[in-house]
């Protein structure tokens, strides 16, 4: 069966990074639920944790920030759906890694995101050119 995977990203002050995540739905449309793959912060230490948030409508507020935008990566089969989990905390662990060899918070939740994206479109499991289309993503508010 599948779903649709998506990058989200969430309202930001001026200068400030916006909150990407990457979000699975069954429907493609705004109304949809979706499972939210995503990373978080301990609070200065700049090591980060991952975090799935089921049940959330897709273009819905997340936490405090309000939803932005959204980008459709492409429609995805069941074994990428059931190896995401993997995916993300493989990819924070590559976040993790950078930032304790460079500096606290140098590589954030658009690294972890642009990663993800990279491994899948490399398997040939999301269409060319969906990277490049990420990296034009707004990263600041």
């Amino acid at each position: 069966m599948g779903g649709f995977l998506w990058l989200v990203w969430y309202e930001a002050a001026l200068k400030v990074p916006r909150h990407w995540a990457l979000a699975v739905t069954y429907e493609a449309h705004d109304l949809a639920y979706a499972t939210f793959y995503e990373i978080f912060g301990d609070s200065g230490v700049g090591r980060y944790q991952t975090r799935v948030v089921r049940r959330v409508h897709l273009t819905g507020k997340h936490g405090a920030s309000s939803y932005v935008g959204k980008l459709l990566l492409g429609q995805i089969n069941d074994q990428v759906l059931c190896a995401l989990e993997m995916y993300s905390d493989t990819a924070a662990e590559l976040v993790n890694s950078h930032n304790k060899k460079r500096g606290t918070n140098e590589s954030t939740c658009h690294d972890w995101a642009v990663i993800i994206v990279r491994s899948l479109e490399d398997a040939l499991l999301l269409p060319r050119g969906i990277l490049a289309r990420v990296e034009k993503c707004p990263r600041s508010g």
